[in-house]
């Protein structure tokens, strides 16, 4: 069927409408091949937009992106829960500019909450995020073997931590501001 736009639904149909296995493309490039309930992408679905360039795969409820799928931009995608059209839950995100991979909760499509983020160095931060950067508590471990426990903000060490320095083998309590070392504490072990 031709709509009087030039959009095309080619598939079932029941009562007037679309029901079943359909495929709809629209004059801007847009495509939705998939299950459809009463005119709406309704189950199992592929969504794409600008001409295949920007790619959703996954489950869909009342023509929202709900459950689990898998969407691809511009090199990077997102692979995990979904609700009303948003990234919410648990998933995984790929960053294409940077290599990053992020492994974690996500709420209104940011990364926010307890995840891991690893590097293309094998650097790995595992802890708490708000807004995408490492914020709360977190430990940040580096290819060299040095480690950071303690608070973040603003992806920068902020507040109490303990280094651990991998060559001397050694642990120093530490307090940070904006990534920058404060203080070196005096461990309760040390005299």
């Amino acid at each position: 069927m031709t709509h009087s736009n030039g959009d095309i639904y080619q598939g079932e149909w029941k009562e007037g409408k679309a029901n079943g296995f359909g495929v709809y493309v629209d004059q801007n490039g847009s495509m939705y091949q998939g299950e459809w309930v009463n005119d709406q992408y309704n189950g199992k679905g592929v969504e794409t937009w600008n001409f295949g360039t920007i790619r959703y795969e996954g489950d869909f409820v009342e023509a929202k992106k709900s459950g689990k799928g898998r969407f691809e931009f511009d090199g990077n995608f997102y692979e995990g829960d979904f609700e009303d059209g948003q990234f919410e839950g648990q998933g995984k995100y790929y960053f294409a500019d940077t290599g990053k991979v992020y492994h974690g909760e996500f709420h209104e499509n940011n990364i926010v909450g307890y995840g891991v983020m690893i590097w293309p160095d094998n650097t790995k931060y595992e802890g708490e995020f708000v807004n995408g950067k490492m914020e709360g508590k977190g430990t940040k471990t580096w290819p060299n073997g040095n480690k950071y426990e303690g608070m973040w903000r603003g992806d920068l060490q902020h507040g109490p931590g303990i280094f651990f320095s991998k060559k001397n083998n050694k642990e120093t309590p530490e307090e940070w501001r904006d990534g920058k070392c404060w203080t070196w504490m005096k461990s309760p072990n040390q005299t």
